[in-house]
């Protein structure tokens, strides 16, 4: 009995030991923990020129560009461009049935001729008429008469001419040719469709060289917009994407007098200074505006910025510690901020924050660990 109470003891002692050693070892870690130097990654803060933009998306198109639409309505007999072929001024793209107008122009040269025999006959009997009311052979009413006659008849050679004249102008309608040089885009008919006067389009022209990227800008950006373009040309440079190097560059060139009631935005046009193969009309780009730039502006990293409930803030070291340093973001550009505090230029801020990061903590720079 004595022996187990014995063994027991020793048994209670060790653990107390044991025990007693972890919480010795824990304490000085967490001593040692709180003074310990973190090393960090910083970046120092720049003082330069930040330039004002205004990225929008954007569609380009042909700076001219022409959709072939039908005058008079009738039958596709040929088509005689296709899909992509390059054509000039004035060549021929679509042949239409014309023997209706033809049968209208004979139709209108047999009336024609009939009305000026009509005005011939009405104009001798006018003369014939007029000495004798001057004799009182006849009377005033019966002069008159024969003048009425007379204007009858050359209103209806009159009308007939017209007529004539409008189914010549059909004769030629019914040749539909190209109004500039360009090169042919969609054909939406074929030989045998019956197409519309003043219908939907049978073809679009795109003519060779520059071209223009429509776009529209916010509400809230135009006073901005506006104030650049009282100081002189807006320019502006062209990618298809934000992930990809600049393609062309351009110039703005109309903006609306008004704003879009279905958008809210205002309506602007870039046209392109070149126009690189890279870039088709009707492709999706985006369109970059620059402003003019930000004198002596503050520039951070983006990664430095961090955001509180109180508002944001970046990690500065000063005096081997990590001071939080409240700031407003004023404007955003690849990855790089400007940012408006009280910053020095070439003072370093943390861009990688380590957990046990708290203000005040001492720290050492990364260039300067050992």
């Amino acid at each position: 009995m004595k022996l187990r109470i014995l063994v027991i003891l020793v048994v209670l002692a060790l653990i107390a030991g044991v025990a007693y050693r972890i919480q010795t070892q824990q304490a000085g870690d967490a001593r040692q923990g709180g003074d310990r130097v973190l090393v960090v990654k910083t970046v120092p803060v720049t003082v330069r020129e930040f330039p004002r933009v205004l990225d929008l998306p954007g569609t380009l198109e042909a700076a001219q560009q022409v959709a072939i639409v039908a005058q008079v309505s009738g039958t596709v007999l040929k088509q005689q461009a296709q899909e992509g072929d390059a054509v000039r001024a004035g060549q021929i793209l679509f042949s239409l049935d014309a023997r209706p107008a033809q049968t209208r122009i004979a139709q209108s040269q047999a009336t024609l001729s009939g009305a000026r025999a009509e005005a011939a006959e009405a104009q001798k009997k006018l003369e014939r008429l007029a000495p004798l009311m001057q004799s009182g052979y006849i009377s005033q009413q019966e002069y008159d008469d024969a003048r009425l006659a007379l204007e009858a008849a050359r209103a209806r050679a009159g009308t007939a001419r017209a007529d004539l004249q409008a189914a010549q102008l059909d004769v030629q309608y019914a040749q539909i040719r190209a109004p500039i040089a360009g090169r042919v885009g969609r054909i939406n008919v074929r030989p045998g469709s019956l197409v519309q006067a003043g219908g939907e389009p049978l073809t679009t022209l795109i003519a060779p060289g520059a071209l223009d990227v429509r776009a529209s800008v916010a509400q809230q950006d135009w006073p901005e917009l506006a104030a650049a373009r009282a100081q002189g040309k807006v320019t502006a440079e062209v990618s298809p994407d934000a992930a990809t190097s600049v393609q062309a560059h351009g110039e703005l060139v109309f903006v609306d007098s008004q704003i879009d009631a279905t958008t809210g935005a205002v309506p602007i046009k870039v046209r392109l200074v070149d126009t690189p193969p890279a870039l088709l009309s009707g492709q999706g780009v985006r369109l970059r505006l620059l402003l003019g730039v930000e004198p002596d502006a503050r520039v951070v990293p983006e990664a430095a910025l961090q955001h509180a409930q109180a508002g944001d803030y970046v990690y500065v070291v000063r005096d081997g510690r990590a001071v939080v340093q409240p700031v407003r973001l004023v404007r955003s550009l690849d990855g790089l901020l400007m940012v408006e505090g009280e910053l020095r230029a070439g003072e370093p801020v943390l861009v990688e924050i380590p957990q046990r990061l708290k203000a005040g903590s001492a720290v050492r720079l990364e260039s300067a660990a050992r």
